[in-house]
């Protein structure tokens, strides 16, 4: 994970929101964050764990997170957080809580919303799992990425199951834990097992031989089939010519009954078809004729009924037009005089005007009145102010001459700073040189008091090696020669005559060798080996403390010089600042009198500024009084202006007066003339629109007169149409009676009323008649067929009786047979399926001693154990790569047997030992080269070309010598695209980062956040 950008408000000590960009901070591959104790620093990586995944580490959910986390002073708390994630993805993430408005303690649930920036915008995600985006879990995250204080040294300090799990978790391990996996598989394959052993259960009864036995019982079977069958056929087809007789003989005796009722039905068809013959006759003729006449007959009645209603229409619209008349007649008079009626309308409007114009002009003349006295009074005002503000400028100027320019000030003010910081320098410079030169001497002090030379050491060194090596050499030879003789000694006094010897077989020893026994010079030259030995041990230590203090020497010598230099340097720019000192007001020595004249300056800006703004308001004022007075001038314009309109209005309106005299009405007020004018308008409105509506319904009732006279005329000619046409159709209807021969109209409409379906009653008279004679044909055919026949009905009952049985057998032979083959078929089947069934209950016993064999591999997680000592061990080595440069090469890690950490110390002949007995500075060296090597580890796989890591505490616990050490590890980090972050509060290592972030946190603003 690389960090891009953090924004925090309302959080802790935070009150204004704040944002830090990690881009210059993340190029300089190192950099701190710097802050008193107590000012937030922790706060700032707590903001990006909170944000990611709601977890604090000093604030649980029962502490009242939210509202302790919360600024006491903020009704908010937001933090957006900006990164790239191990997939070098872009991502964002929010959150924010509110204050209860009503409830101080009540803090409401923070909202969190994850983001991704895909084609130049953020789009939500619709999940805010951290881990998935992260690719760590919290407490993973804690060890690898963000370390927070009292965290550093958890990873080391983790039990070999929880260093287990957490090695699982970052390096996936998971794919290794196949238990599951294959106890799903065995239980499966046991479950299959036991399901084919089911199955197999039920193929006990099949056999080859069984299946054979079936074969030769179905033959005789089948045999025994076609025997019956070919009885059956025989009495079947004798059967079937009966059953034929016997239908032909049923058939002619119900032919005949049929006929027979045929027969009886033939009259009432025949008179039938005499009926429609006439029905079909009388309706071509009277039909259409009957709907003509009484459709002329209704038609007729209608016109007369209509003709009648208009007269009386007509009559009545005379009635109403003579009314009209009169009306129009009485209303005339007061029509004509409409005209003057009028004009009194528009004078009195006149009136009215003028009469309003009249109390305005009287208001506006008051208005100017009292306009004019107003603007005197602003004019007063307006010269005072003029006044007041010349006089101050006449004493800003006077100020001036006293005052230094704020450039000069800033500079000089400049100069003295960087002056004071370089002779903080120098003394800070001075004093580490004063320091490595101390350490120089007490180093060189103790190489002279143990007679160490340098120059010579190691060839002094080499030769005493090699002296306490020949002198071991030497020893060693004697010590085989006593050996020797001792053995032969042995060898000898165990020679007795007639024993045979085991080297020559002789039983005869006549010069047995006598030797001296060498027991006590064996042991004496022993001890002397032993000393020497612990000689050669006492040296190696000698030789490594000497060549660690000649080493150390070597560095400070050099960190001395590269001090020394940097004095001079320093030195050198202290100069040059001095001689760019070109202020003749100022000297450079005397820092108390610039402060002064700076206060003296500073205080005169003051008065300045105090007077410049106090003119400020003034001019304002100015302007505003000015403003003011020129609305009421401009307005005191108006006033006259619209008096002097008003009255040439009235002028005008009573040059317009045309009937009525203004005199007559000068008393009345305006709403008096008001309402005369509306009277008024109302009475002549009436009598304009009454006489309108007389004339349009007299026009209207007089259209309608002409309209229903011609409307009666055609009526009534309609009507004497309809009565001819009646005539006609009744002479005609008279005429058809006779030419049909029908006595009476009444006999013509009695035939009709039947109303038959012709073509329905026809076709039922041609289906009988076909019928009839249909029958009488089959009757005559089955009479010839049945002519020579003779049918015995007992013979009949024998014969089905014979094929009923014949047909009981057969039906027993096929079924025996079916069932005999369709066993045969399933046990073949069955066979197959058995021999298929063993050949996978081979295979899955098979399966399932593998599988066992792989169950005892992965039980308990074994396989992954192993599999997590492996990466420990490597993570061990890549650890030790920057452990063994801080402890120069005294110290190692390594895992045990039992995956818990050991330190291999080499200036104990490199015996081991547990990690928990390293001092507070080496837990924090050997933490530190886990914790990067955990990180390089855990970012191997990362699609981003550099990692993240960050330091919340540590350093207090190194010596000068120490630090270096680590500040140049994290320096050569930088090479290896690595990014760390480091927090303290102490001042001095500031001078070692690059960049860094500056925390203050103050009463009234809360903690802000400065680049240095």
């Amino acid at each position: 994970m690389i960090p891009i950008k953090l924004t925090i408000e309302g959080l802790y000590s935070y009150q204004k929101r704040q944002t830090i960009d990690f881009e210059n901070l993340i190029n300089a591959g190192l950099f701190g964050i710097f802050g008193a104790v107590g000012s937030g620093k922790s706060s700032l990586l707590e903001a990006i764990t909170f944000a990611l995944y709601g977890e604090t580490e000093r604030l649980n959910k029962q502490d009242k997170r939210s509202y302790n986390m919360m600024n006491l002073k903020s009704d908010t708390a937001f933090i957006a957080f900006d990164f790239y994630n191990y997939e070098n993805k872009i991502f964002r993430v929010t959150r924010e809580f509110k204050r209860n408005s009503k409830r101080f303690d009540d803090i409401k649930s923070p909202t969190v919303v994850f983001y991704e920036w895909i084609n130049d915008h953020w789009i939500p995600l619709n999940h805010s799992n951290a881990q998935e985006i992260v690719g760590l879990s919290y407490d993973n995250f804690k060890r690898t990425i963000i370390i927070p204080q009292g965290k550093f040294k958890e990873f080391i300090e983790l039990g070999a199951k929880d260093r287990t799990q957490m090695m699982k978790e970052i390096f996936k391990l998971h794919r290794f834990d196949l238990q599951d996996k294959v106890s799903l598989l065995n239980s499966r394959n046991l479950t299959d097992l036991n399901q084919l052993e089911g199955k197999l259960s039920g193929y006990d009864e099949v056999s080859e031989e069984h299946i054979t036995a079936l074969n030769e019982k179905w033959l005789a079977e089948n045999a025994l089939q076609t025997q019956k069958q070919n009885v059956f056929k025989t009495i079947n087809d004798k059967l079937q010519h009966l059953k034929n007789i016997k239908t032909d003989f049923e058939s002619l005796q119900n032919k005949r009954k049929l006929f027979a009722e045929l027969k009886v039905q033939k009259p009432k068809i025949d008179q039938k078809k005499t009926a429609l013959e006439l029905y079909q006759r009388i309706y071509t003729a009277f039909h259409q004729l009957l709907i003509d006449r009484n459709k002329t007959e209704q038609e007729a009645k209608e016109k007369s009924d209509r003709l009648e209603n208009g007269k009386n229409l007509l009559k009545n619209s005379e009635a109403e037009l003579l009314q009209l008349e009169t009306a129009i007649s009485k209303i005339k008079p007061y029509i004509n005089d409409l005209p003057n009626k009028r004009l009194e309308e528009t004078d009195l409007d006149f009136i009215a005007k003028i009469l309003q114009f009249t109390q305005e002009v009287n208001q506006l003349q008051n208005r100017t009145k009292n306009g004019e006295a107003k603007v005197a009074e602003m004019e007063q005002v307006v010269n005072q102010l003029k006044e007041t503000i010349k006089q101050t400028e006449n004493d800003i100027t006077l100020l001036a001459k006293n005052q230094i320019e704020t450039g000069v000030l800033i500079n000089v003010g400049d100069w003295f700073s960087k002056k004071h910081q370089l002779e903080k320098e120098r003394l800070l410079q001075q004093e580490k040189k004063q320091f490595l030169k101390s350490e120089m001497q007490q180093i060189e002090t103790e190489l002279h008091n143990e007679k160490i030379v340098v120059a010579t050491f190691e060839e002094d060194i080499k030769h005493l090696n090699e002296n306490l090596l020949q002198q071991k050499k030497t020893l060693q030879a004697k010590l085989q020669s006593f050996q020797v003789q001792h053995e032969l000694a042995q060898f000898a006094h165990n020679l007795h005559n007639g024993e045979a010897c085991p080297l020559c077989g002789s039983l005869e020893h006549p010069e047995i060798l006598t030797l001296n026994d060498v027991t006590f010079q064996i042991n004496e030259i022993q001890k002397e080996i032993d000393t020497l030995e612990e000689k050669q041990n006492n040296a190696v230590e000698f030789a490594n403390k000497a060549q660690q203090k000649i080493q150390k020497l070597a560095m400070i010598q050099e960190q001395f010089s590269r001090e020394n230099q940097q004095l001079e340097a320093l030195q050198l720019q202290m100069d040059q600042h001095h001689a760019a000192f070109d202020w003749e007001d100022f000297n450079a020595d005397n820092y108390e009198d610039f402060q002064q004249k700076k206060q003296a300056s500073l205080s005169v800006s003051k008065q300045i500024d105090s007077k410049n703004k106090f003119i400020a308001d003034q001019r304002l004022n100015l302007e505003s009084q000015l403003q003011t007075a020129q609305k009421y001038r401009t307005k005191l314009e108006e006033f006259k202006l619209e008096e002097t309109a008003k009255k040439a209005h009235i002028n005008q309106n009573l040059s317009n007066l045309k009937v009525l005299v203004f005199t007559d009405f000068e008393r009345c007020s305006v709403e008096e003339i008001e309402q005369k004018l509306n009277d008024l308008k109302t009475f002549n409105q009436k009598i304009e629109n009454d006489f309108n509506a007389y004339n349009k319904q007299f026009n209207e009732c007089h259209t309608q007169i002409q309209v229903q006279k011609a409307a009666n005329i055609s009526l009534e000619k309609d009507a004497i149409a309809l009565h001819k046409k009646l005539e006609n159709l009744n002479d005609l209807f008279k005429k058809q009676l006779v030419e049909q021969q029908i006595e009476s109209e009444e006999k013509v409409v009695k035939i009709l009323d039947l109303n038959w379906n012709v073509e329905a009653v026809r076709a039922e008279i041609e289906a009988f008649t076909v019928a009839y004679k249909t029958l009488n044909n089959q009757i005559q055919e089955l009479e010839t067929k049945l002519k020579d026949e003779v049918f015995n009905a007992n013979d009949y009952l024998q014969l089905e009786k014979a094929f009923e049985t014949a047909e009981i057998e057969l039906k027993t032979a096929t079924e025996n047979v079916t069932k005999t083959k369709a066993e045969i078929n399933r046990l073949t089947k069955a066979f197959i399926e058995k021999k298929e069934l063993l050949s996978a209950l081979d295979q899955l016993k098979k399966r399932a001693e593998n599988l066992k064999t792989m169950t005892n591999l992965f039980k308990a997680a074994g396989f992954v154990q192993y599999v997590s000592s492996i990466y420990l061990k490597q993570l061990c080595e890549n650890a030790n790569v920057r452990f063994r440069i801080m402890t120069r090469n005294q110290l190692s890690l390594q895992v045990n047997e039992s995956n818990d950490f050991e330190v291999i110390d080499y200036l104990n002949e490199g015996r081991t030992r547990s990690v928990k007995t390293l001092s507070g500075g080496q837990m924090f060296q050997v933490s530190l080269s886990l914790a990067l090597a955990l990180a390089e580890s855990v970012q191997t796989n990362s699609v981003a070309s550099k990692n993240f890591f960050f330091i919340d505490e540590g350093f207090g616990t190194q010596d000068a010598e120490s630090v270096n050490i680590v500040f140049e590890t994290l320096n050569n980090l930088h090479k290896e695209h690595r990014i760390v972050g480091i927090i303290s509060h102490v001042e001095e290592l500031k001078e070692r980062i690059p960049i860094a972030l500056q925390i203050t946190k103050s009463a009234e603003n809360g903690s802000e956040i400065a680049v240095l």
